[in-house]
């Protein structure tokens, strides 16, 4: 498994894993959150590797599912993009703007906003 694999999955659980069912849910944390191999999560729940395997694939598919329809977790990357970026922006112009006193409180402010936003 790749991080960048399993850092997608977790974020897909953090936005659906509500919508799994209870074991699907604890296979997909002890292997995803918790770096388990398959074989340690089997024999943390009781039962086979196989059973793992299937649980997770199923369950990878039900949360790629989820995203398709609903899309929030690609939202949310891309809001969190824009948000970073207009906050580089605003922070380049508030170094530019010092010494415009009146410019600079109103960044500081919209800067204080987007502080509060970021996801």
């Amino acid at each position: 498994m790749q991080l960048e694999d399993a850092s997608k999955m977790n974020l897909l659980y953090d936005f659906y894993g509500g919508l799994l069912k209870q074991k699907q849910r604890e296979i997909f944390r002890m292997y995803y959150a918790e770096d388990l191999s398959l074989a340690e999560v089997a024999a943390d729940v009781g039962v086979s590797r196989q059973a793992v395997h299937e649980t997770l694939k199923k369950s990878v598919a039900a949360l790629e599912e989820y995203e398709n329809k609903l899309g929030l977790a690609t939202k949310y990357a891309l809001a969190e993009k824009t948000l970073t970026s207009v906050g580089a922006a605003i922070s380049l112009l508030a170094e530019e703007r010092a010494s415009d006193a009146e410019l600079t409180d109103r960044l500081c402010g919209i800067r204080a906003i987007i502080d509060r936003l970021e996801l």
